[in-house]
């Protein structure tokens, strides 16, 4: 084992040396971890924790990975064996132990301030850069994080994609991150790709054709998730063209073909010689060694500017050797300096680093971007909004419509009006880009409409008028069974009215019936068919089933799936957006803010009232949210950008879709995390045209 990860064997004895016979939990699967085990065995390491919940049961370096309702129970203590960029985040995650948590310098953990007193980057903007670049003769840049940035949010999480390939052609049960942990432990501080591989090889016994197979497949994915920052590209091409001397610094572990074939395709050529690779130099910007080389044998008393993203690499070490810096802070930087700085402590799983890089890169792919000293983010149009803030939700609850009902041997989606508008379309794109086919349709229908069908009794017509409304007897009348002109008496009661107009009232309840009927019939709806909606008591369900004689399950964003609600009693309800034991779906964030989405998914009508025997239906006064129909497509637009990114990104990867991150996600952004203009906030209205003719705007 190097000389280095032996002085971190001993620091870690040294620092834990009076805890040498306590029960120890390391959080932490990662290179720390690897190289810590074989060092440790005096001490009693009984087990690991790691922020995804998938990996709790499995076993690395021969320890199991508990949760933190067992660590409570076995452990004395936990310590966090991360990079020291993480121990925050990690500590917020596990606070709440009731065991004395350290990180791995020896230091007691405690929780740090949350509110932003002073964002470290809002005085730094492009047009400065610009000027440094002007006065300097040579200009270097970092690589990753500053020129380029990744779709993941956490970098490591790019070798977890992996996972699924390994495992085909590995049966050992060690995992991929681990077996690569391992061989970092045992070469070079500043190692190649091509040393790590040859090192996983030796671990492995694989053979060495499949393992290069499985190098250039790791190339090409680095190669699929880089992104070009625009303003640091443009800074780059500058540089050329003010006749400077360019160079790339880099710690990273590629070979000089990757970058050089990540430029070209941006018409950038780096001369021989001008890329600086840890590896191939045997010295890194983290210990500064590469910062001398580079000013004895580069810069030579000229005017050297660097930029990069990491204070310490790229601007401490480098001042440190004479050389000028200006940081272009990483987008993970600047999202933990904006008001959206809670969602790191949220990201523990794959699928919320990849949802989350998508965020990262739409809002924070300008390092500059946070001009503001308290780092809000602002959401100052509409597709905007819909990719950062409608985008997860909708890609999630469709990618989880689309595994459930396969599970449940569904043939066919029935999107349901007015919500279903965007949702079928939006489900259909998916499906195309994912390569996925499932039949769907869009059923016109609305509460109003399918229970005025579904009428059989008097009691039946009690329920219905009964119903809650605000407004007139006149308005009622017309609005709920389409007859107009009745006449009002004080203290009339509603069967009396009933009673007056029975005759027009059974002829449009049976019209409506035989018309809407007719209409149903030709969707071609059977017994392996389900209708989708957003939620909550499944009438909608429940009176097309009752209207058709079948029975249709649904699938929602969430529903009230108690005893209470006898809906979910006798028809088949499932819910994305909450736990199981949730029944109501009472902790879902979105429900709690659902009013936003209804106000969204909307159609460019208003609420179907009735259908005549041509099949054509009457709907209800257009509204607000009908009149800023293009702004809601605009935002749909957003949604449909997240979709294709996601699926260009990550639809080749089999990924856990984690819910309770989504559903979290959603809450803390329409919650105030985000900044919305007033030209966004314009088109959200709250109507229901069922229970009265009002609106209201739903910000203020």
């Amino acid at each position: 084992m190097e000389n280095k990860y032996q002085i971190e064997i001993a620091e870690f004895k040294s620092r834990f040396r009076e805890y040498k016979n306590k029960k120890i939990v390391l959080y932490g699967i990662g290179r720390y971890t690897a190289t810590l085990m074989e060092g440790l065995t005096d001490y009693s390491i009984i087990g690991l924790m790691d922020k995804d919940s998938n990996n709790i049961g499995k076993t690395f370096f021969g320890l199991p990975v508990i949760d933190k309702c067992t660590v409570e129970k076995v452990a004395d203590m936990v310590i966090i064996n991360t990079s020291e960029t993480y121990w925050d985040i990690i500590y917020n995650r596990i606070c709440d132990l009731k065991i004395p948590i350290f990180y791995k310098n020896g230091e007691r953990a405690v929780k740090t301030k949350k509110e932003i007193t002073e964002n470290p980057f809002w005085k730094l903007n492009y047009k400065e850069l610009c000027q440094q670049i002007d006065k300097a003769e040579v200009v270097s840049f970092d690589f990753f994080d500053t020129l380029f940035m990744r779709s993941v949010s956490n970098p490591a999480d790019v070798f977890a994609l992996m996972e699924a390939e390994w495992s085909q052609i590995c049966h050992t049960g060690v995992t991929f991150s681990e077996i690569r942990n391992q061989a970092k432990g045992k070469i070079r501080k500043n190692y190649s790709l091509e040393e790590l591989y040859l090192q996983i090889e030796y671990l492995s016994q694989l053979p060495h054709a499949i393992l290069e197979s499985f190098k250039e497949k790791e190339i090409e994915l680095e190669e699929s998730q880089l992104l070009p920052r625009k303003e640091m590209i443009s800074a780059l091409k500058l540089a050329f063209e003010k006749k400077k001397e360019v160079y790339i610094v880099s710690d990273m572990y590629l070979p000089e073909e990757f970058y050089r074939k990540v430029l070209k395709q941006y018409d950038i050529v780096i001369s021989t010689g001008h890329i600086w690779l840890s590896h191939v130099l045997d010295a890194s910007k983290a210990d500064g060694t590469i910062w001398r080389y580079f000013s004895e044998r580069v810069v030579r008393g000229r005017r050297a500017l660097h930029i990069g993203d990491n204070p310490r690499a790229d601007v401490e070490k480098a001042t440190c050797c004479g050389i000028h810096t200006y940081l272009s802070p990483s987008s993970w930087d600047l999202l933990k300096a904006s008001s959206l700085r809670e969602v790191s402590d949220h990201i523990c799983s794959i699928y919320s680093s990849v949802i989350a890089g998508c965020i990262l890169k739409r809002l924070f792919r300008d390092p500059y971007i946070l001009k503001n000293i308290d780092g809000k983010v602002l959401i100052n149009n509409n597709i905007d909004m819909g990719y950062c803030v409608f985008g997860p939700i909708i890609f999630t609850f469709l990618m989880w419509l689309l595994q459930e009902s396969r599970k449940d041997g569904i043939h066919q989606l029935v999107f349901m009006s007015r919500d279903g508008y965007f949702l079928k379309e939006d489900f259909e794109y998916l499906c195309e880009l994912h390569n996925k086919k499932m039949q769907s349709s869009y059923l016109e229908i609305s509460r109003q409409l399918v229970m005025t069908a579904s009428i059989e009794s008097r009691e039946d017509l009690i329920e219905y008028i009964s119903m809650p409304y605000t407004g007139s007897m006149v308005e009622l009348f017309e609005d709920r069974l389409g007859i107009y002109g009745i006449k009002e008496t004080a203290g009339k009661s509603i069967s009396e009215y009933i009673e007056e107009y029975s005759r027009e009232i059974k002829e449009y309840i049976l019209q409506t019936k035989e018309n809407y009927l007719d209409y149903v019939n030709k969707k071609g709806l059977d017994e392996n068919s389900a209708v989708v909606d957003l939620g909550y008591y499944g009438n909608n369900q429940k009176y097309l089933n009752k209207l058709t004689g079948r029975y249709l399950s649904g699938y929602y964003f969430n529903a009230n799936l108690s005893e209470q609600n006898i809906n979910s009693q006798n028809q088949k309800m499932t819910a994305c957006f909450q736990e199981k034991e949730d029944l109501t779906g009472e902790k879902s964030f979105v429900l709690k803010k659902m009013i936003y989405i209804e106000s969204f998914l909307t159609a460019p009508c208003g609420m179907i009232k009735s259908i005549d025997q041509e099949e054509n239906f009457i709907y209800a006064e257009k509204k607000k949210n009908q009149e800023y129909f293009n702004e809601k497509v605009e935002i749909n637009q957003g949604v449909k950008d997240f979709i294709e990114d996601y699926i260009k990104s990550f639809g080749e990867y089999t990924i856990e879709l984690d819910i309770d991150f989504i559903d979290w996600f959603y809450g803390y952004c329409i919650g105030g995390a985000l900044v919305l203009s007033e030209d966004v906030k314009k088109s959200f209205y709250n109507d229901n045209a069922m229970m009265n003719r009002l609106e209201s705007m739903l910000f203020y």
